[in-house]
């Protein structure tokens, strides 16, 4: 079977996605400074021994925002760094025959972005607390129950700004979980957030 109308129908979507970044103003960019929290929803996968599904929910609060540095013009969506303290809950669970279990993420992020454009870079490193399953953590069927372990992470991505409330996001991001029978969890998840 010819898939000859892939393309055209990804070309069609990315020009309608187009859009919105086509009608940005001055004025959205005014909104935009005063839009301090951005709630994030992901899907993505972890490669934790096997790949599975991962969900994750974040909220962003930026933080170190002055209001006087508006007032004297230098101040400009492509310039500085921009802080923010995230936290996180993340979800997955294996699908393996031989060993079950899940793990649940509960965490906080301490993240800088570098807006451009329409963009937004960022790299993060934070804190969690997993409830993960024995069997799970140790990579044994023969254990049940569950533990609470502490993770830290490091984190990077790209936002890209659809509406002046609304943007895309890629992260990819590496855990570290304590006992963990995998040395490194690797997620690689996309989503939306909204600003707010």
């Amino acid at each position: 079977m010819k898939r000859w109308w892939i393309v055209p129908v990804f070309l069609g979507m990315a020009l309608l996605a187009g859009q919105p970044l086509l009608a940005w103003s001055d004025d959205d960019e005014d909104e935009e400074e005063q839009q301090r929290f951005a709630l994030g929803v992901g899907v993505g996968l972890i490669e934790a021994g096997e790949t599975e599904n991962y969900l994750a929910a974040s909220l962003r609060i930026r933080f170190g925002h002055d209001d006087e540095d508006e007032d004297d013009g230098n101040r400009g969506r492509d310039q500085g760094i921009t802080g923010y303290l995230e936290p996180e809950i993340g979800y997955w669970e294996s699908s393996n025959d031989r060993i079950e279990g899940s793990d649940l993420l509960v965490g906080v992020n301490l993240i800088g972005a570098m807006p451009f454009s329409r963009a937004e870079s960022f790299i993060g490193a934070g804190v969690g607390v997993h409830f993960i399953d024995a069997a799970l953590l140790e990579a044994d069927s023969r254990l049940d129950g569950s533990e609470t372990k502490l993770g830290v992470n490091a984190q990077f991505g790209l936002d890209v700004r659809m509406t002046r409330s609304l943007s895309a996001f890629g992260t990819g991001r590496f855990d570290l979980v304590q006992g963990s029978a995998e040395s490194v969890h690797t997620k690689v998840f996309l989503g939306l957030r909204a600003r707010f």
